[in-house]
């Protein structure tokens, strides 16, 4: 068993102090996280977010402590772009300090994004990716077609991602109707060609899935054993092109918009 856990999201709405990538809140949150968790170490520990307000030479300099403390033993980032993992790369070497060895990014069949920049950058770098959402947030269960009046909404999920009405997400209902189809003509569930896609990538090392019960598990585990023909990938191609992230909000979870002087004006 390899143990994984993040740090990053706030712990609590009323402290500025309990959350992102300051050595502060490292230190003090890895030790809750190993007694939450009942053990001496982690095996892989990982930054949930690019912190904007905290020099990534800072977190890599906590986590480096933590693993000569051994405390963690390896170090990833979680849905950082192409730009943020050379960074923290570079940043690593030329400060002698512990490196990123994982990245962490959504990738699903609607949610095509990364194969631009990220994957290709994750590669050079020799890094693993542990990708997360294969299925889209439920958009891919199955279970949300072209008829359904809801979506897989969530409280705790921005309702741009799950709002039917929409224009994106009716995009995606159209590509999920065509996925649909081609499942059943290769003759496998929706839930088989949506895995499948993702861990047939030679840039994936895992994906990461979230069943919550023994029926949802036994779903997911025949895509293990499914490879798919080029001719079924030139098929999903047709519906979503490479690179192509249909609902772009779906990218990485509040990341998605042009802040500041990112904007022209």
């Amino acid at each position: 068993m390899v143990l994984a856990t993040k740090f990053f999201m706030p712990m609590s709405q009323d402290d500025p102090n309990q959350r992102g990538g300051s050595r502060r809140w490292i230190i003090r949150e890895v030790e809750n996280s190993l007694r939450r968790l009942g053990t001496d170490h982690i095996d892989l520990y990982q930054v949930h977010r690019p912190s904007p307000d905290t020099d990534v030479a800072e977190t890599l300099g906590a986590l480096s402590d933590l693993v000569h403390q051994g405390k963690i033993r390896y170090i990833g980032s979680s849905s950082y772009s192409g730009s943020q993992i050379v960074e923290a790369q570079w940043v690593s070497r030329e400060r002698h300090l512990e490196r990123f060895v994982t990245e962490q990014p959504p990738y699903s069949i609607l949610v095509r994004g990364i194969e631009e920049d990220v994957l290709p950058t994750v590669r050079r770098h020799g890094m693993g990716t542990l990708t997360y959402s294969p299925l889209s947030g439920g958009w891919l269960s199955g279970r949300y077609r072209k008829n359904a009046t809801e979506g897989p909404a969530s409280a705790a999920r921005p309702q741009a991602r799950f709002d039917m009405s929409t224009p994106a997400n009716q995009r995606k209902l159209d590509a999920v109707e065509q996925l649909a189809l081609l499942a059943e003509k290769a003759g496998l569930t929706l839930i088989e060609l949506a895995v499948a896609f993702v861990i047939n990538h030679p840039g994936v090392t895992s994906a990461i899935i979230g069943p919550r019960t023994m029926d949802q598990l036994k779903a997911f585990l025949p895509a293990a054993d499914v490879t798919l023909s080029s001719d079924l990938l030139d098929a999903i191609d047709e519906i979503v092109a490479p690179g192509v992230t249909v609902n772009p909000v779906d990218n990485s979870y509040g990341d998605f918009e042009l802040r500041g002087d990112q904007r022209r004006r």
